[in-house]
């Protein structure tokens, strides 16, 4: 069955959470093992239930954010998922306080309970009403940047069809576009404002009504993060500053020095190339059809999920007006297909989100008869990690999407990568302080970012524009509004990634068995049992991050320079 061929149906919501908490019942109640496994499967198939319709409902939505239909049935099951979250929180307890926890345990590993264990005070009835909100505010955010109309270039562009002008090679169209960008983010920054105010509020009220200090606590524990805590991302960050803001501050000038500028803008940062930066030989179906015959050649398991994805239609990648922004894969539990999102715009970033996002769909499809759910899908820095591994394991074929830019896309992809880690880091401290200080002014946290900014990313001179310089450019990433403290874990990833780039060109059937172990474990232990099993180093230990580097620069040194002008 293909995609717009799924049938949607809004679940009897009443009913299922009726259902749910009598399967709940018969579990605390059963007197025996069959009883206890017998409920709980039952308990859920109704999640599946849900998820699907959940998952269906907001796809369509994200495709088309004026679908008055679908904008409504995801506010309602928004609404619902807050009420829900008291099926889970009680499952948890159950599982823990349970006759049969060991016999769980036995059957299905014990990284379930430790998540029960962990995340058993994130839910109280009082915050019901708290979380319908923080949805719909969400909800808000993302509508109001995907409204986003700019007039250039005789037309009418969203966010995303106005990032491809950011690339060119004229300097004033770079700056022309980045400045109109600018202007429409400053022009909204009232209701940017108020949003996030708002949002802050409500998760610092969720935190205290938890007994919580702050609500990075919370997010720490509903992000699933086993194994590290806020000390460890502080000495990560600390690892960023010292081995990777270093290189990235001489990439940058040597990629002022390749680009000709005297004033190194931060309209200039996204153009890699004077010759123009690397763009792919056509538009979604020539990519896609590259993509199916790269992932068939890369092997027989990833050729037939491409294969699956592609007959089903489980891709929707070309940006158009009133889409989201962004890109994502979700996952639908009873298709057991995953669906890729995206905004393609002639950049090389499409291939990247196709290759990343195809990283987290290829995770979703092994795993796709692993029961129960909890063991299928990992926590976010490992998550992550399939998408940007897939990224790099994909390098080979690069020539079909790229031809003559090849090469610059090799030196552009390693180098981009690098220079996202102090952002991903930025950002990280910077969520890390709104939360610990809940009471700031809109003012003082654009104040703060751009404190941190200059820490991490010390290269980029606003050219005078006043939005940017007051530290507004946080507004941009959605992340901050929708998945509160969720960027570090990108960073985390990448570093996993550069560690399967490297360990590929030593030994690919290795590194690539490594990676399939990995996808295949799903969430069956935590992050750093699963960086031991299949053979990484912890990113957060002293001494990992060194060693990648090094690598890493030796590889860039390695590119053809001819081609990379």
């Amino acid at each position: 069955m293909k995609f717009n061929e799924l049938k949607y149906k809004r679940p009897d919501l009443e009913q299922l959470l009726k259902d749910s908490m009598h399967q709940l019942d018969e579990m605390e109640n059963a007197k025996s093992e069959e009883e206890f496994f017998d409920a709980l499967k039952k308990g859920y198939d109704l999640a599946d239930q849900l998820n699907e319709m959940a998952t269906l409902a907001n796809i369509r939505s994200t495709i088309n954010t004026k679908d008055s239909f679908y904008e409504k049935e995801r506010e309602v099951i928004e609404e619902f998922g807050p009420r829900y979250q008291e099926v889970l929180n009680r499952l948890s307890k159950i599982r823990l306080d349970s006759p049969y926890r060991k016999a769980f345990e036995e059957r299905y590993g014990d990284t379930i309970t430790q998540l029960d264990e962990l995340q058993k005070d994130l839910f109280d009835p009082s915050i019901i009403e708290d979380r319908v909100k923080e949805s719909k505010l969400a909800t808000e955010y993302q509508k109001l940047t995907a409204s986003a109309k700019i007039e250039f270039d005789g037309d009418k562009k969203n966010l995303a069809q106005m990032s491809a002008y950011y690339e060119s090679t004229d300097r004033e169209v770079r700056k022309e576009a980045f400045e109109k960008v600018n202007a429409w983010f400053a022009e909204n920054v009232g209701e940017l404002d108020r949003i996030y105010d708002e949002l802050v509020e409500i998760r610092t009220t969720i935190a205290k009504k938890l007994g919580f200090n702050t609500f990075d606590e919370v997010a720490y524990k509903q992000m699933r993060r086993l194994g590290w805590d806020k000390n460890d991302a502080r000495k990560y960050r600390a690892q960023i500053v010292e081995h990777i803001v270093p290189l990235v501050t001489k990439l940058y000038k040597e990629q002022q020095e390749r680009i000709g500028v005297e004033d190194f803008k931060y309209y200039d940062v996204p153009l890699s190339f004077l010759t123009g930066n690397p763009k792919p030989v056509g538009d979604e179906p020539v990519l896609v059809d590259a993509a199916q015959k790269m992932y068939r050649e890369l092997s027989p398991q990833t050729g037939e999920f491409f294969d699956a994805m592609v007959e089903s239609e489980m891709m929707d990648l070309t940006t158009k007006e009133g889409k989201a922004n962004g890109g994502y894969m979700t996952y639908l539990p009873l298709t057991k297909l995953p669906f890729i999102f995206s905004n393609f715009n002639g950049t090389s970033g499409d291939v990247d989100v196709l290759t990343h996002e195809a990283g987290h769909a290829y995770q979703g499809y092994v795993t796709r008869d692993v029961y129960p759910p909890e063991n299928a899908f990992p926590a976010m820095e490992m998550a992550e990690t399939h998408s940007m591994s897939m990224e790099y394991f994909t390098h080979p074929w690069m020539e079909s999407f790229f031809g003559e830019d090849t090469e610059k896309y090799y030196y552009d992809h390693v180098v981009a990568s690098l220079k996202f880690l102090p952002y991903g880091a930025s950002i990280d401290e910077f969520q890390e302080w709104v939360y610990e200080n809940p009471e700031a002014t809109p003012e003082q946290r654009r104040a703060k970012y751009r404190e941190i900014e200059k820490i991490y990313l010390p290269h980029i001179d606003y050219d005078g524009n006043d939005y940017l310089e007051s530290g507004g450019r946080w507004q941009r990433q959605l992340h901050i509004y929708l998945y509160p403290m969720y960027y570090l874990d990108y960073t985390i990833a990448q570093m996993n990634a550069f560690q399967y780039f490297i360990w590929d060109r030593e030994d690919h059937e290795a590194a690539w068995a490594s990676y399939n172990q990995l996808c295949e474990l799903g969430g069956r232990y935590p992050f750093v049992e699963l960086l031991e099993k299949v053979g990484l180093k912890n990113p957060f230990e002293e001494g990992t991050i060194g060693p990648i580097v090094e690598k890493l620069e030796e590889y860039l040194d390695s590119l053809d320079k001819s081609k990379i002008k």
